[in-house]
């Protein structure tokens, strides 16, 4: 009986430590936490370091160290542990954990290893030939790997595996990228069709002929019209050079040769266009101190400069100063509009060509605080992680930029750059249409890049059963908006206008022409500058006893129509904006409504109020 006594004993005095301990493993947690932390940032020979950032990880409380490379960080939710992370130019983020009983810590920093690697290979932003089954062993085990410990466990086995960026950012930063336009590079038909002379199809011009002056030399001649011809190309004008084109277009493989490298040979990760890794290895851009520009002719990698690591370990510049998981650190050039100028401000010959960046900088954005990535890299509201599952913090999803690099293809995006306003009435025994454009949501003009853009704004007015009225003022679709059918999207002499910057080459007076190759001058420009806006009026014959419809579409088109012929592109027009409006006999507005209000989720093709049906019909979200 004593004996079950004291056993009996023994098991209550075990369950009470138990229970003392499991209260004290959930209390203590909840009751002892960090409500301040403190400590030294020295660099890796125990240097006090003045002025580095210090953060609480993953929010947006931050101090920094004073000049004896102290810090003490308060107001943030008092945790049981607290991540810590310190950042200064020239060296890895790196982080300390403080908890109750640690409340001040010492964080090091390892300076980053210079100067650039010319023999660095590139990491693939998705690793090539891995069979099924090899993928799900790794994903498999890389994700067990996390669970386990990510400095003991993840950051051995990713070392010894070959993993692209898609291994730890895929659905989310690698998918972004990879549809977007950044990732074409060599896959790029308009790209390379202009740069070889082709059509889609791979047909050939005729290489350009020259003529003979005394005083001037050997100068290019017009195409000859018996024969074929498929649009311009750089290689017709200059088939014994290989050009500069690659310096944007295929940055990583123009690095050492940026004049010599042909897109056709480019192959690998450097036919990836701008690529993961290439981005992340920028570390300045060259830029003109009179200006704030790049220099002229200097485009793409031309004026960036790179810091590839030799050999170990990795070196990744990114948008935050908090991520010490891995041999990151962070560069404020990556949220500065200055990133993008290389390849998007390019003067060629002298002429201003490619100007979104400085179009930028002389709009009122900069003042605000708004950059190319502000619209560009904007946040989608949604993303709380960038690296799911490996390592990724939970964020503020409106600090995680989008990877999607929307543009001159993206419906959305331009169905929301510009405000277009309509209005009408009757004078006598006639109807004046006004419509206004304003350009309220660009950082730059619009179009802007490419001269081949353009904006093609068509004003219908018809009875109500549909009959044309007759123009009796103001302005047309100019020729370059295309001779034939409007119903297969060529609309020169219709009422409306265009907006575009048109270059004409020098000597053979080819206009409008892309091949900015060649020497050129800009014959017009009326692009409306950001915040501006544009104004048009028309005039139409409309006798009293007619009720008078008006459709007004302004258009987005990718190139000139001629061009797009010759090439074979098959590049819908995009519609920006689309108003309905109704007159009647007293001159009362019956109707003014945006038609992007009943738009559902599907594409579809169709005519702009026009008879027929062809290649260039609009596309819209309808």
């Amino acid at each position: 009986m004593r004996r079950r006594q004291i056993k009996y004993r023994f098991i209550l005095s075990l369950a009470a430590i138990a229970l003392v301990l499991l209260a004290s493993g959930i209390g203590v947690p909840l009751l002892w936490k960090v409500r301040v932390v403190s400590g030294t940032v020295r660099d890796a020979t125990g240097q006090p370091l003045s002025g580095a950032t210090v953060r609480v990880k993953a929010t947006d409380i931050a101090t920094r160290t004073d000049a004896a490379g102290r810090f003490t960080l308060g107001g943030f939710t008092p945790a049981f542990r607290l991540p810590v992370t310190a950042w200064q130019e020239g060296y890895y983020v790196a982080g300390a954990g403080a908890s109750p009983w640690k409340s001040t810590v010492d964080i090091v920093l390892a300076p980053y290893a210079v100067p650039d690697n010319t023999n660095y290979s590139w990491v693939l932003p998705a690793a090539e030939t891995r069979s099924a089954v090899a993928e799900w062993f790794t994903q498999t085990g890389l994700s067990l790997a996390v669970l386990v410990s990510f400095n003991r466990a993840f950051l051995p086995l990713a070392a010894r595996l070959s993993l692209g960026c898609r291994d730890c950012h895929g659905q989310t930063i690698y998918d972004q990228w990879a549809a977007s336009t950044h990732a074409l590079g060599a896959q790029n038909a308009r790209f390379l069709t202009m740069y070889n002379g082709t059509d889609v199809n791979g047909n050939q011009s005729p290489p350009t002929r020259y003529g003979y002056n005394r005083d001037y030399g050997s100068f290019p001649l017009r195409p000859d019209p018996n024969q074929p011809y498929y649009g311009p190309g750089y290689k017709l004008d200059f088939p014994n050079t290989a050009g500069n084109c690659a310096a944007c277009h295929l940055p990583s493989a123009a690095i050492e040769q940026p004049y010599g490298i042909d897109p056709n040979q480019v192959a690998g990760v450097d036919a990836q266009g701008t690529h993961c890794d290439f981005c992340h290895k920028i570390v300045a851009v060259k830029l003109d101190p009179a200006t704030g520009r790049p220099y002229e002719n200097m485009p793409g990698i031309l004026s960036l400069t790179l810091m590839r690591p030799s050999p170990e370990p990795q070196l990744f510049f990114g948008p935050y100063d908090d991520v010490d998981v891995g041999p990151d650190t962070y560069l404020p050039l990556v949220k500065q509009s200055q990133l993008c100028a290389p390849c998007h401000n390019a003067n060629f010959w002298g002429v201003p060509i490619y100007q979104s960046f400085a179009e930028w900088q002389a709009s009122p954005y900069p003042a605000q605080g708004k950059t190319c990535q502000s619209c560009h890299m904007q946040p989608d509201g949604v993303t709380t992680n960038f690296a799911p599952g490996r390592g990724g913090l939970e964020r503020d999803p409106g600090t995680i930029p989008t990877h999607n690099f929307p543009g001159a293809a993206d419906e959305t995006l331009l169905q929301n750059a510009v405000t277009m306003t309509s209005s009408t009435r009757r004078e006598g025994d006639t109807v004046i249409v006004e419509v206004s454009i304003t350009n309220d949501q660009t950082g730059h003009h619009v179009p802007t890049d490419s001269p081949l853009r353009q904006l093609i704004l068509l004003v219908q007015a018809t009875t109500a059963d549909g009959k044309p009225l007759a123009q009796l003022d103001g302005p047309t679709v100019p020729e370059w908006g295309g001779v034939g059918d409007p119903g297969e999207g060529y609309y020169a002499e219709l009422p409306g206008t265009a907006y575009a910057k048109v270059l004409q080459e020098l000597w053979t007076e080819i206009t409008p022409t892309g091949a900015y190759w060649n020497p050129t001058r800009v014959l017009s420009d009326n692009r409306i500058p950001a915040l501006a806006s544009a104004t048009s009026t028309y005039t139409f014959a409309a006798p009293d006893e007619e009720e008078v419809r008006v459709e007004v579409t302004l258009l987005f088109r990718r190139a000139f129509i001629a061009l797009m012929d010759q090439k074979g592109w098959d590049v819908p027009d995009i519609i920006m904006a689309q108003q309905s409006l109704a007159v009647d006999r007293e001159s009362k507005l019956q109707g003014d409504w945006p038609c992007w209000v009943t738009y559902q989720p599907r594409l579809i093709r169709f005519k702009i109020g026009l008879p027929g049906g062809g290649k260039h019909h609009a596309r819209h979200t309808a």
